[in-house]
């Protein structure tokens, strides 16, 4: 066993602890899963829990007890495992079922940590040691580790993802809920191969509408009374304001410093307050979470809302029922909202089809994200140099990092000149005035970021909002 080989899978076993501290942190989700696909047996998220609390430990004893016949110099590899029909298996389950996820999981991370502690002094030859499984026959301590141990807690790990992703259901309820608010945005034909979803065409010019609407609009009469809070550079901003508007809810909306004008006037026609600080996303968070703790109001998170996904979602309904082989979409990212919901809805709805996102390469930590298998966090000093307000969040929701690890295929970036020039081909060749958040897409698109490879014959490009400050546009329409 190579010292790289020992490093893999203690890195394999960190990222799955990772993910299942994620979960723990949070409320336990409603629902059941099956963990054994095909298997009549479903568990609760309870049960999984549980399950967790007592695995780590027990195929710890059967690793050491591996070892251990190997060092008394037994002639034949000991026995090791259980079946799934052993009736003690299920033991742990009916005794811990009802413990708090975080108590387990404090279980779970000490079992973890002296697992790892037994395979980081393991010398290498120990790693050839075998033993005897009933139905799989002789295996070595890496493939009783990776099989039984690393697969395990990420099969579990996937479990808990699946509780919370947003379903085909939920995606359909919303485009119910939005129909007579919601613009559905028509697929306008770019070339032979290419179509455009103009969401810049959405009533507050952007597909913000969406998601806004439905969140609001599920929320009870008495919630709806108390008042509504958002934070937004812009588009969310006049979404949420729009909305409460339409629903008879007061509204206030946390915008940054230099959010741009026209934004601001849209919320304020909508009769929202506003109430502005600091230019990054975590600085106006930290303000509207005040405001809900102090005045009583209701969050309308932008992204890290399962109905804000379900709104955003039913732009990908429509791409999926309008056309139906639809073979790639792209699709801009910055908190996930968006890209969440279309991917679930095109990857539900058409499973051969290619969910690529896009970011500035000024604000690139999503791409960072999914490519280490963790939200990654920029500084908002770096996400605000990109001109492409709508796209500076310093880091992925958690609920949309969950669908976007699950269903996006890739993500890659594009440049401020990127992004100008589609916007300047876009004002010419669709006749549509799209802002630079709303051109990442395209921008993908035509500078080959984003490739379109023989077969790739129904692209669809998200244009995910028109909300350009005049001055600007000039700017760069003139080149």
């Amino acid at each position: 066993m190579t010292t790289e080989a020992v490093a893999t899978s203690l890195s394999r076993l960190a990222a799955a602890q990772r993910r299942l501290a994620e979960h723990a942190a949070r409320p336990l989700p409603t629902g059941l899963t099956d963990p054994d696909p095909g298997a009549s047996e479903r568990w609760e998220a309870g049960q999984v829990w549980a399950h967790l609390a007592e695995f780590p430990a027990y195929w710890h004893d059967q690793i050491r007890s591996v070892l251990a016949a190997r060092s008394d110099g037994a002639k034949a590899p000991p026995r090791f495992g259980r079946m799934k029909t052993d009736p003690s298996r299920t033991d742990p389950i009916e005794r811990e079922r009802r413990t708090a996820p975080t108590e387990l999981l404090a279980r779970v991370n000490s079992e973890i940590a002296d697992l790892s502690s037994t395979l980081t002094a393991l010398p290498d030859d120990a790693w050839s040691a075998r033993g005897l499984h009933p139905t799989l026959g002789e295996m070595r301590v890496q493939e009783i580790l990776d099989r039984f141990v690393v697969s395990h807690l990420a099969e579990h790990a996937d479990q808990l993802d699946q509780l919370e992703l947003v379903t085909l259901d939920e995606i359909r309820a919303a485009a119910d809920r939005i129909a007579d608010v919601a613009l559905r945005t028509p697929l306008l034909r770019w070339d032979d191969r290419t179509w455009l979803k103009p969401e810049s065409l959405q009533p507050v010019g952007a597909f913000k509408m969406r998601g806004a609407y439905n969140a609001v609009a599920s929320l009870t009469n008495g919630e709806r009374a108390r008042g509504v809070v958002t934070y937004s550079s812009g588009n969310h901003a006049r979404a949420v304001a729009r909305a409460a508007r339409l629903l008879g809810a007061a509204a206030t909306i946390v915008m940054p410093d230099d959010a741009a004008p026209v934004k601001v006037e849209g919320v304020r026609r909508d009769g929202a307050e506003i109430v502005f600080a600091g230019r990054t996303g975590e600085e106006r968070h930290a303000v509207a979470l005040d405001l809900v703790e102090t005045k009583g109001l209701v969050m309308i998170e932008p992204y890290d809302d399962r109905r804000i996904i379900a709104g955003q979602g039913t732009c990908g309904l429509e791409i999926a029922e309008d056309l139906p082989q639809v073979t790639s979409v792209l699709i801009p990212v910055s908190g996930g909202g968006l890209s969440a919901g279309i991917a679930t809805a095109v990857k539900g709805l058409v499973a051969g089809a290619r969910i690529i996102g896009v970011e500035p390469e000024l604000a690139a930590d999503a791409r960072e994200s999914l490519a280490r298998d963790e939200i990654v966090h920029w500084d908002g000093s770096l996400t605000t140099r990109t001109m492409a307000d709508g796209l500076r969040v310093e880091h992925l929701g958690w609920l949309p990092f969950l669908h976007l690890r699950r269903y996006m295929d890739e993500i890659v970036t594009v440049s401020e000149e990127q992004m100008a020039e589609a916007m300047r081909q876009l004002a010419s060749g669709a006749r549509l005035v799209v802002e630079p958040s709303g051109a990442a897409g395209m921008a993908a698109h035509l500078s080959g970021a984003a490739p379109q490879p023989p077969g790739d014959d129904h692209r669809v490009v998200v244009i995910s909002g028109g909300n350009v400050e005049p001055a600007l546009l000039a700017k760069i329409l003139a080149g």
